[in-house]
């Protein structure tokens, strides 16, 4: 699974900005600062948290999202050597023309994250077949430890396309099996496909990843003051982040962040 393409920037700025690039007459919308974009809101949260030690914020975000808990202590205990993506290159699912871009995707040498993220509003759908399409990607080119990791503005049950609220799991195996077909697969793969979803899909609000975040800084201690501040300042902007797209106050000067 080759995430990352010599076409476009690689780093987070230059890859929102490429995908607002689509949005046409809609990025009006976006004048108010992208309060509450799902895209905005991500690509925000993500570049700081990859800021941050890896370990130790990343880490714990991973250790308390929910589902697949083996590939999500085995992924977070090597998170420090990461790469993270925002909107990586296109994925093609094997066997068709059908194409998939996740929000972000965390890599390593022997494990694969996909992210997909929904942002605060009320009302966030997910397409028909959006989830399903991610796993089935996911799992065309199994590394050792995959895991699609989704971020929601508030705990399942989610709503897809055409079929109202569902549990995650109901989600992402909605669709799967013509997608299966299509790809050429046999019967019993989308068989055994559905049965790995509840170890492979995990999820997390980003309230949690905000309380996360600053629980964690709480906590954190270096003796050198320049990096622990420097933490600080990082943590303390995540936490005003995800308050300001949750509607939550209103932008505020970084500072020490105290345990929520």
């Amino acid at each position: 699974m080759d995430l990352v393409s010599p076409q476009f920037p690689a780093s987070v700025i230059g890859r929102l900005v490429d995908e607002l690039s689509w949005e046409g007459r809609k990025i009006r919308r976006l004048r108010n600062g992208g309060r509450g974009d799902e895209n905005v809101l991500t690509a925000e949260a993500l570049l700081l948290l990859s800021y941050l030690p890896r370990e130790a914020f990343l880490g714990d975000v991973l250790a308390a999202s929910h589902g697949a808990e083996q590939v999500r202590s085995r992924i977070g205990a090597g998170s420090e050597q990461a790469t993270l993506q925002m909107f990586p290159t296109e994925i093609k699912i094997p066997g068709t023309s059908i194409g998939v871009q996740a929000d972000a995707a965390i890599w390593q040498e022997h494990s694969a994250v996909l992210v997909e993220a929904k942002g605060p509003r009320a009302g966030a759908q997910f397409q028909k077949t959006q989830l399903a399409r991610e796993f089935l990607a996911l799992m065309a080119d199994p590394k050792e430890h995959n895991l699609l990791l989704v971020i929601l503005g508030s705990p399942p049950p989610v709503r897809i396309q055409s079929s109202g609220r569902v549990g995650l799991y109901d989600g992402v195996a909605t669709g799967l099996e013509e997608l299966c077909a299509l790809s050429g697969r046999p019967a019993e793969d989308y068989e055994r496909l559905r049965q790995l979803i509840p170890e492979t899909v995990s999820w997390i609000t980003w309230q949690e990843i905000r309380d996360v975040v600053a629980a964690t800084a709480a906590d954190f201690s270096c003796p050198d003051p320049s990096v622990s501040n420097t933490v600080q300042r990082l943590a303390g902007d995540l936490v005003n982040t995800i308050d300001w797209h949750c509607g939550v106050g209103t932008p505020v000067s970084p500072s020490p962040v105290t345990q929520a």
